[in-house]
């Protein structure tokens, strides 16, 4: 089995449908592996049994994980180090993916920003953009994750698209609002494909 480890808290998060859907897109077949919410970076030490069981039996061990940036203590240098250190101490086995995209400093978020359809969807981004810049310095602005919920929600939608996003179904198959096709995919799908 493919266990594949993200810092989401569960299930009903973006970057666990996301996931879902991208080895869905792949054809990768679902019975080959197993998403596994974490909640937190720093909890990979309660999964260590399920770790070790899975290397015993053959399997696979998988981190997406954000790089972050300076700014939360983080960055690709960083991030990758410490997790490396973390499977070290807890003797386990594991490959690493950092979003966005496994070299560079960022998240989640910023991998979604990138593949957003801007080209369809301009005026939203331009009069986000627009918010942002009249909000000036005396309030705080959205950060990528709101914006992006934003993004979705502003969209025409039926009433169980609508209540699925509150359960992380940001609707990733949706041609007209994710590029799943965008070279910014490219270094998870490969990862992915070596991997599974």
């Amino acid at each position: 089995m493919i266990r594949i480890y993200i810092e989401s808290k569960n299930k009903s998060t973006p970057e666990y449908k996301f996931i879902d859907t991208l080895l869905h897109s792949m054809e990768i077949d679902a019975s080959l592996y197993e998403i596994i919410p974490l909640n937190g970076k720093d909890t990979l030490h309660l999964a260590k049994n399920q770790f070790l069981q899975n290397t015993a039996e053959g399997g696979r061990n998988l981190i997406v994980f954000d790089a972050d940036s300076e700014e939360n203590l983080g960055g690709y240098d960083r991030r990758k180090e410490e997790i490396e250190t973390q499977l070290q101490e807890l003797e386990i086995k594991a490959d690493i993916f950092l979003w966005p995209n496994d070299q560079d400093d960022g998240d989640f978020e910023t991998l979604l920003e990138s593949i957003a359809r801007k080209d369809l969807h301009s005026q939203f981004f331009d009069c986000f953009n627009d918010y942002e810049a009249c909000l000036g310095r005396e309030y705080l602005k959205p950060n990528r994750k709101g914006k992006l919920h934003t993004y979705v929600t502003s969209m025409n939608l039926n009433n169980s698209q609508r209540r699925n996003i509150g359960s992380g179904d940001w609707l990733f198959k949706d041609k007209k609002l994710w590029d799943m096709d965008s070279p910014s995919l490219n270094q998870i799908k490969e990862f992915l494909n070596s991997n599974i």
